[in-house]
């Protein structure tokens, strides 16, 4: 068949994927995450790291990050190149890198060329790596990366490159589980995670000697936010569910209110704990596919339940959405694509993305972009339920049979 392999149309897309790309970087603003990242930068020239975290609580990136970003604009300043290129351009890059990790590991399967030409041509993977302006693309990578590694029986390597990507973002660590269980023998299981500790450690020196305490603070003990218009329409979450898609909240009777507020506020750790129980489920699955599969689902359940969950977050996730059977990432990123594609239109004004991306300015939006969220977000829930139940369901089995 013409997609099993490389052919004209493969490289066509890659060089349409690239030139998009660079047309982000080089033409457009990108959100108001690019701004905050270039006020945060010259903080750190101005005030050094700690400085940086003490005056501005915003701050909550790692230390690594923010002085590479630091000197980036440094370097901004000395060749008058505006910094939004500087920061976005290696992510971009890295975005390359997961489009080759997933041909990498799709290699056995006859949607090699197909599931990476999507990735690279999906316009959520283009916008949040070459627009957006943030970090987020980079634990995607890392992700991919170390799953490709443990494939290769690389632990050592997949442990570094897990503990690498903390100096970035730190979202990384919700795969730990799953990584750790993938790995063979309980001995090899605690080196895995001692390595990945120590790594990950070592990108927070010296800056972690010098003030701990700020570190955990701006750092550690960061919890995302709701983010929300001021006329409270949300950008994700289960108030997508709850207030949109099933009542307004005047509409839920009273005795419900207690329960909703508890659920918003600990949907995360509910998350957590169902995606440890997922991890746990799938232990058994051998392949690096499956292996990829089952942080993708953790992702997701953790994507469907958190309130502070925002698009940029996708990030976090979208490569290793493509090891998931095609019914669930066909949709998913056609919604997703869909849904961020044209909020960011409606809050540039145009098209092309180009212009001030005002997200202030714009309380309320058009029912077109709510509807596709709303969808979008079902999409997103239901499928997670599906994926935890038939895990359920199929260890129950195995028991079953097991007994008998």
């Amino acid at each position: 068949m013409m997609f099993s392999r490389a052919g004209f149309w493969f490289w066509t897309v890659i060089l349409l994927g690239a030139a998009i790309r660079i047309y982000l970087i080089v033409f457009t603003e990108g959100t108001f995450d690019a701004v905050l990242w270039e006020g945060h930068s010259r903080s750190v020239l101005e005030r050094g790291m700690i400085g940086c975290y003490h005056v501005d609580g915003s701050a909550n990136h790692p230390p690594f990050i923010s002085e590479i970003e630091a000197l980036l604009l440094r370097l901004s300043d000395a060749t008058g190149i505006p910094y939004r290129i500087f920061l976005r351009a290696p992510f971009a890059l890295l975005d390359a890198g997961c489009a080759f990790l997933l041909l990498m590991l799709l290699a056995a399967t006859p949607r090699q060329f197909v599931g990476a030409a999507c990735y690279w041509l999906s316009p959520l993977a283009i916008i949040l790596s070459a627009y957006h302006g943030n970090v987020d693309s980079a634990v995607g990578f890392f992700l991919l990366l170390s799953v490709w590694l443990l494939s290769k029986e690389k632990m050592v390597m997949a442990a570094a490159a897990l503990g690498i990507s903390l100096w970035i973002k730190l979202p990384g660590v919700l795969a730990i589980p799953a990584l750790a269980l993938f790995v063979q023998g309980w001995r090899r299981r605690l080196w895995f995670l001692a390595l990945v500790g120590i790594v990950g450690v070592v990108g927070y020196f010296p800056t972690l000697i010098q003030d701990a305490h700020v570190i955990y603070r701006n750092v550690f003990a960061y919890r995302a936010q709701n983010l929300h218009t001021t006329t409270g329409v949300s950008t994700w979450g289960p108030r997508v569910l709850l207030f949109s898609v099933l009542a307004s909240p005047n509409k839920w009777p009273t005795v419900t209110r207690a329960p909703i507020l508890f659920f918003l506020a600990h949907g995360w750790q509910i998350g957590l704990t169902l995606a440890l129980l997922l991890s746990w489920l799938r232990r058994s699955r051998r392949s690096a596919v499956e292996l990829g599969a089952t942080i993708a689902i953790n992702y997701l359940i953790i994507c469907a339940l958190s309130d502070g969950f925002s698009f940029q977050y996708f990030a976090w996730s979208l490569p290793l959405w493509f090891l998931l059977p095609a019914w669930f990432w066909a949709p998913a990123v056609f919604l997703a694509s869909a849904y961020v594609y044209s909020l960011y239109w409606f809050l540039c004004g145009n098209g092309w993305l180009l212009g001030q991306w005002d997200f202030v300015g714009h309380p309320l939006w058009p029912p077109f972009i709510l509807w596709i969220r709303n969808a979008a977000y079902l999409v997103f829930f239901v499928s997670a339920v599906w994926f935890l139940l038939s895990e359920i369901w199929q260890a129950r089995k195995r028991k079953e049979r097991a007994v008998l």
